[in-house]
């Protein structure tokens, strides 16, 4: 019973207005944390100066990728690709493979290594069961714009800091959430059982009383 209760929780989303308002206090917190991640990662891009670093649009690129993943990880903490384990491989897996094959473009045209990178990144994420599909935007910044330490650097920091807020989140504001819910699955439960019981009971034949 409480494996499915967790279950339900786990991958249930709001399903209907009211619902989803009753959600909302829940998620102010994380939704000023997201905009202040981002504001963060832009600023520590625009410090470095990375477009002109690699290539104007790189930081296009990357705010693009990371914008995705902290609405992900921070506003739907119940979908499957919001876990920082499926986070952290994805761009993981993203980056390696968008740096090989910027180094193929030196044998094979963009359109190429374009398809072989998102079908390799789509490949493996799927077989370490890391699906998160922001991160291909990732490879593509590799690909397309060569990024060195100081690219690498600033991404490793944007994931961190966004799976340490994850955590904290995690332990603080949507574990009340959550309990909040297994609460009102209980009573529903409860409140169905005593229905039912109600109704089997009203179904049986009624007993007459002997008179003495």
């Amino acid at each position: 019973m409480r494996g499915k209760m967790n279950a339900e929780y786990r991958y249930r989303e709001p399903k209907s207005v009211k619902e989803a308002a009753k959600r909302l206090k829940h998620r102010i917190v994380p939704a000023l944390l997201a905009g202040l991640v981002l504001a963060l990662l832009v600023f520590m891009l625009q410090y470095f100066n990375i477009d002109r670093a690699y290539g104007l649009g790189t930081t296009a690129v990357i705010f693009t990728s990371f914008a995705s993943s902290i609405y992900i990880m921070f506003i739907m903490p119940n979908s499957r690709a919001a876990r920082n384990s499926k986070f952290v491989k994805s761009y993981i897996i993203a980056g390696i493979i968008g740096y090989i094959g910027g180094l193929g473009l030196a044998y094979l045209p963009l359109y190429a290594i374009v398809a072989v990178v998102l079908f390799v990144v789509s490949l493996l994420m799927i077989i370490t069961k890391s699906e998160h599909p922001p991160a291909a935007a990732i490879a593509f910044a590799f690909v397309l714009f060569h990024m060195g330490y100081l690219g690498i650097i600033i991404i490793a920091s944007g994931v961190i800091i966004v799976v340490v807020l994850r955590y904290l989140l995690e332990k603080t504001i949507f574990e009340i959430e959550r309990e909040m819910l297994k609460s009102e699955l209980r009573r529903k439960a409860a409140k169905s059982a005593l229905s039912s019981s109600a109704h089997h009971n009203k179904a049986k034949p009624g007993v007459k009383r002997v008179k003495r």
